[in-house]
């Protein structure tokens, strides 16, 4: 079986660009938004090309503000019907649309024959360059009238995310034949500005009442092309120059295109005997790719993905973390990148309208108008208690996979501020237990994972009183705190590393004793400390982090498997015996994939590993259905024999820690631990029946790389090949003592 994926460009890579499962190059069927992106820049679009309409969410955004909110196309004043939409690439896409039945403008009269209109996209940073192809087969010649309808609003994202919308005042618009369509919005210093120019010039070409007209003549056989090229500028008086159209000068288009080509080169080669697992890691490959962010000052290679589209194009702390870590198996220099961005916007003062406090890693930075001017407290904001132990976790993980503990050193300050808030602030009655609460009057109630309002719910369907206490942030405070201290301890800090161990320990043994009940634990403690013993599935997190005594984590893993909270495609965030479950909501009742992956990586780390299978198999189900790319969240609906998970309407899609469940699951089967401060790589693969075979290679490790085959015979599974390139480490079969469970 060949290796796929990590190619250079070759028969496999095209095989992939063009083959319809897979993602790209397919056809895309059914209602489902268009989504297009580079950086920052995206375009969310209906099946017809078009924007707005009463459609969620789409429109072309950059820099947080939706530019353009309302754009169709016309032929003769007549819709165009969409015959195929095809995703090219993640910043690339096409439409195929027929007219409808023709009429000439001056006769009135109907003619045979049929008219096509080919609508391509390619989207740069703050651009997207458009190819507008009329075409007529048979017929007689014929007079045509195509129109552009366009309306720009600069609506704030979160406007657009909310449906609350903020009236506007200061906009203009000039239109000139020359110089081409501006329209402009200003608010003191913030200044956002749509520029449109196009490519012939059109004699009788004109812009009124927000049309663009272009009168044509076809001839059977013929063709009309026009270019137009959209720039999103966020500064007063910047006016880009036309760059060469992409179809006749890819050049000027190329970076997205250059920058994918060497990330799919970077990441390892997988080959798997289940075809789900292939397919899946492709696209979470591509999809990780299309939410490239650079940092202001990106050294090579290093970048951070944003956390989803179309509503996360950001940093985020929870999310970015999550995500690094999910994808150390695939390339370190994400968590690398992740732990620099992050460190750089750690909260140096209190500010209760951010939820800031100094140490604190924060939750969401955002640079549209609503952040700038305060409507929102993104500008940071620092609303969640989990970013700042995840940002240890990250920190200690990244050092058993690099062993330098000299190259991350520059970040043990971020790391001495993360624990001296863990201990002074996020422990808010100092019990020895993290809480939450927001500071300010409509900031998130609540600040784990579990952040929509009624994510955190008490055994009647209530809103527990404030400050909540979760379980799975105890756990992360637990595994941050373990790992710190070795780190600590390879930076010359054996006093840091001593208390750090006997402060786990001790949160350890509290943890069993304020959050267990015979065979239940909490879901959180409320205000008056009340254990919620509402069933969920953040338990799998408690088991990830490895806080468990094993006789409790078993009990924990057999919960998890229990037909209220498996759906058959993956972990509910709410029991179906919950009186508020609800399958179609958003913390409710519903599967999100990384939840799910992450109670599957905690089965196996306590040994239930068939467990462990079944959460991974239902996922690639689940991705299989959703051809290949697991969306944010789907619907918590017992699978019952169903072909299809049912969606959720408004996820993310592409997202990233839903795309990185995918390279965790295979961590997962693999076992694999770097631990390269010890000179040790640890793996004990236990392959399921569905995927027997499984191998990757250029695994990342310590500076060289490490090829790993795995087999699943009648005698379990063995390690037939297990090799280090290019790292002085010692490969051993099996669990590190520093592990547990």
């Amino acid at each position: 079986m060949a290796l796929t994926c990590g190619w250079d460009n070759g028969a496999v890579a095209d095989l992939y660009l063009t083959a319809g499962p897979w993602g790209r190059g397919a056809a895309i069927s059914g209602g489902r938004p268009i989504s297009v992106s580079c950086q920052d820049t995206f375009l969310v679009a209906a099946a017809d090309g078009s924007v707005g309409g009463g459609q969620e969410a789409s429109g072309l955004y950059h820099a947080d503000t939706r530019y353009i909110a309302e754009y169709r196309l016309s032929v003769n004043d007549q819709p165009l019907q969409p015959l195929s939409v095809s995703r090219l690439g993640f910043w690339h896409a096409r439409w195929e649309l027929l007219a409808s039945r023709r009429r000439g403008i001056g006769a009135g009269e109907s003619s045979p024959g049929t008219v096509t209109v080919t609508l391509e996209r390619h989207l740069g940073w703050g651009q997207m360059h458009e190819d507008v192809t009329v075409r007529q087969w048979g017929g007689a010649p014929s007079s045509l009238l195509l129109t552009i309808h366009i309306e720009d609003d600069f609506a704030d994202l979160f406007e657009a995310r909310t449906q609350r919308w903020q009236r506007r005042t200061h906009l203009s618009t000039s239109w000139d034949l020359r110089r081409g369509l501006e329209t402009a919005y200003r608010r003191e210093d913030f200044v956002r500005r749509h520029l449109l120019r196009f490519r012939p010039r059109v004699a009788g070409a004109g812009y009124a009442n927000g049309e663009l007209r272009f009168p044509l003549e076809l001839r059977p056989g013929g063709e009309w092309r026009l270019c137009l090229q959209h720039d999103l500028i966020d500064r007063p008086g910047a006016r880009p120059g036309i760059r060469p159209c992409p179809l006749k000068d890819s050049g000027g288009w190329s970076r997205p295109a250059v920058q994918e080509r060497r990330w799919q080169r970077s990441v390892p080669g997988l080959a798997a005997a289940d075809l789900r697992l292939e397919g899946a890691y492709r696209r979470a490959v591509s999809d990780f790719a299309s939410l490239r962010m650079d940092s202001p000052a990106p050294a090579r290679g290093l970048w951070v993905p944003a956390a989803g589209t179309p509503w996360f194009v950001a940093l985020f702390g929870r999310d970015s973390l999550i995500a690094g870590l999910q994808a150390l198996i695939v390339d370190p220099r994400l968590a690398v990148a992740t732990l620099q961005r992050l460190g750089d916007l750690q909260a140096d003062r209190s500010d209760p309208f951010r939820d800031a406090e100094p140490g604190k890693i924060l939750h969401e930075l955002r640079q549209g108008e609503w952040a700038r001017f305060a409507t929102v407290p993104h500008s940071p904001y620092y609303g969640t208690a989990d970013a700042t132990p995840l940002y240890l976790l990250l920190l200690a993980e990244l050092w058993r996979w690099t062993g330098d503990a000299v190259a991350l050193e520059p970040l043990k300050p971020v790391a001495v501020r993360a624990l001296e808030w863990i201990d002074r602030f996020g422990d808010l009655d100092q019990d020895g237990l993290q809480e939450y609460r927001p500071m300010a009057p409509g900031n998130y109630r609540n600040q784990s994972w579990r952040d929509a309002e009624d994510g955190i719910l008490d055994e009647d369907g209530q809103l527990p009183p404030l400050p909540l206490a979760t379980c799975e942030l105890q756990a992360y405070v637990f595994a941050a705190k373990s790992g710190a201290a070795r780190l600590f301890s390879a930076w010359g800090d054996p006093a840091t590393a001593a208390r750090l161990e006997v402060e786990a320990d001790a949160l350890k043994e509290l943890f069993r004793r304020r959050y267990w009940d015979g065979d239940r634990l909490a879901l959180a403690l409320d205000g008056d400390k009340r254990p919620l013993y509402t069933a969920s599935s953040n338990p799998g997190h408690c088991l990830w982090a490895g806080i468990l005594e094993p006789e409790l984590a078993r009990l924990c893993a057999d919960r998890l498997m229990s037909p209220d909270i498996f759906s058959g495609w993956g972990l509910r965030t709410l029991s179906t015996l919950h009186p508020s479950f609800d399958p179609h909501s958003y913390q409710a009742g519903s599967v999100w994939p990384h939840d799910t992956v992450i109670g599957a990586a905690g089965m196996a780390r306590y040994g239930q590993i068939e467990g462990a299978w079944r959460l991974l198999d239902g996922v690639l189900d689940a991705a299989a259905a959703f051809d290949f790319q697991l969306p944010e969240l789907f619907s918590g609906l017992a699978r019952d024999g169903s072909a299809h998970p049912v969606p959720y309407p408004l996820a993310n899609r592409p997202q990233a820690w839903a795309a990185g469940s995918v390279f965790q699951a295979i961590r997962v089967l693999l076992a694999l631990h770097p631990d390269l401060g010890s000179g040790r790589v640890y793996v004990q693969p236990q392959l399921p029946p569905w995927c027997p075979d499984l191998r990757v290679e250029g695994v990342s490790v310590g500076g060289g790389h490490l090829n790993l085959w795995a087999h699943r015979g009648r005698n379990g599974t063995e390690l037939r090949r297990a090799e280090l390139v290019g790292v002085e480490a010692e490969i051993v079969e099996g669990t590190p003592p520093w592990f547990g469970g």
